[in-house]
């Protein structure tokens, strides 16, 4: 899950310095390495697209066993860094709800799947049973990779299972593989350097001797002593792209840029110029060391992964009208964590829903979507939205979102006034535990967000205890059970009072 503002020199608690390098996935617009006039007040605690915390082949220099990272200027992704040609559904028929003929009238039901707190229970209990098994069997489901690919197919099955017309919709993402060594010493000796690719940094593979570029101020190196080299950059002062820019005007093939405090840190850059990641203070000093004994040559390789995909499973409407309600979450997770509530209880309740509510019909198609990439910046909702068109979005009655909703106090519901409204007064009229704000979404990214930029109503349910998101302790022992449940039954409950309204 992702946010608004945060705080760039934020501390981020990390499993170890392997999980520091899995996280150094995705690339993403804006930055500059000044801290905002409010640096001081604690960041919101989901992470605006950030790179999330992961695992390496590299072997990371000395570091304290829990090391932690440093997130600098994280912005939401644009929307353009998404392929506009992406590899379409096994037919476009996929995303019109299959209609019964117009002769056939909807179901005359009244909808009230339930009965209060005791559903909850039930729903919980499945849920719980779904999250233990997704945890347990597929975890981490890093964005982008083998584990998110490997429990994609996993959905679609159960989603098949059930009756549900189910298939998976494929997506262009720009994103770095976990598994590679991003920057190496090949000489006086080979050692492999823990780092992170600067989100937006160019690809591109670099073989070169490294030069000091101290903090890459306008006058600094002259040309001679950057050119055709790697230039090694101190952190601070000016931005990430004045830097890079300096360098690169001096002839630089690539960029190494180490943090001015201890620990490693993430940092961004607007522009696409030359290859650069960011290592610690420590591995900064480490190679500085090195170059005052004799010449030191590094190897960048920076290679972008291309491909997620989303799960669509759909539940005709039993009338004609093409009238769609989207319950969505993503799947993946920042890799090298197990994501038991970030997002494993969010697709634990989709599941669940999907099983409770398989043999009933509405006058609509409920539409279950399960986003891949939304760790990387929101990518499979923002295809999703992007691909529909105007008369498909204008038939979306509704998307309800269910991210991290497994911790905390009670859970919480944002977005649209009048479907909270809704909600609300179900669960006041049957004891259901929930607290509604319409500004909860206000400084929170997530798979929502696409739909509301489109004009799409919707609701976000969330748990407000987000501290162990995106870190080793986002395990099952810190999901409360009753949380999910609460999820599933709101949400049944309100397709109920919208079929109840056609």
């Amino acid at each position: 899950m992702v946010n608004g503002a945060s705080d760039p020199r934020r501390l981020r608690p990390l499993p170890s310095s392997a999980a520091l390098l899995l996280g150094a996935l995705i690339l993403i617009a804006c930055g500059t390495d000044a801290p905002p006039a409010d640096a001081t007040q604690p960041a919101p605690a989901f992470p605006t697209a950030q790179p999330n915390t992961p695992t390496a082949l590299a072997e990371p220099s000395p570091a304290p066993s829990t090391p932690t990272v440093h997130v600098a200027n994280a912005n939401p992704i644009p929307r353009s860094t998404v392929s506009a040609h992406p590899t379409p559904p096994p037919s476009e028929s996929a995303f019109t709800p299959t209609p019964v003929p117009s002769s056939t009238p909807p179901p005359d039901v009244e909808y009230d799947a339930l009965s209060g707190p005791e559903q909850v229970e039930t729903l919980a209990a499945s849920a719980v049973e779904t999250l233990t098994a997704l945890t347990t069997d597929f975890s981490p489901r890093e964005s982008a990779g083998e584990g998110e690919r490997v429990v994609a197919d996993y959905l679609q099955r159960e989603f098949a299972s059930l009756g549900y017309d189910a298939w998976t919709q494929t997506f262009a993402v720009r994103a770095i593989s976990p598994y590679e060594r991003l920057l190496t010493i090949v000489e006086p000796q080979p050692i492999d350097i823990f780092a992170f690719p600067m989100w937006m940094t160019a690809e591109g593979q670099v073989s070169a001797r490294i030069a000091d570029a101290g903090r890459a101020l306008p006058d600094g190196a002259p040309i001679d002593e950057l050119a055709g080299k790697i230039a090694l950059i101190e952190r601070g002062e000016i931005s990430f792209d004045e830097k890079l820019s300096s360098v690169a005007a001096d002839g630089a093939l690539g960029a190494i840029v180490y943090n001015d405090e201890p620990g490693p840190f993430v940092g961004t850059v607007t522009e696409e110029s030359i290859p650069v990641v960011s290592i610690s203070q420590e591995d900064g000093e480490r190679i500085k060391a090195m170059m005052e004994v004799g010449p030191v040559t590094a190897a960048l390789d920076i290679v972008y992964s291309e491909r997620s995909q989303n799960v669509i499973a759909d539940k005709p409407g039993a009338s004609n009208k093409g009238i769609v309600v989207v319950l969505g979450g993503h799947y993946d997770t920042v890799p090298g964590v197990p994501g038991a509530n970030d997002n494993g209880s969010g697709v634990a309740v989709l599941l669940t829903i999907a099983r409770a509510i398989a043999d009933r019909e509405y006058p609509f198609t409920v539409r279950f979507a399960a986003f891949g990439a939304e760790e990387l910046g929101l990518f499979g909702s923002r295809h999703y939205v992007d691909r529909l068109s105007n008369d498909k979005l204008a038939s979306t009655m509704a998307m309800m979102n269910f991210d991290a909703l497994g911790s905390g106090p009670v859970t919480a519901a944002g977005g649209s006034p009048d479907l909270l409204r809704k909600i609300a007064e179900y669960a006041d009229e049957r004891g259901i535990d929930l607290e509604t704000r319409p500004s909860l979404t206000a400084n929170i990214g997530s798979d929502h967000t696409p739909f509301d930029e489109a004009g799409v109503p919707y609701v976000f349910f969330v748990g407000e205890d987000l501290s162990r998101i995106h870190t080793p302790d986002d395990t099952l022992e810190f999901v409360d059970a009753p949380l999910l449940g609460t999820s599933a039954a709101l949400a049944i409950a309100l397709l109920d009072i919208l079929a109840n309204e056609q």
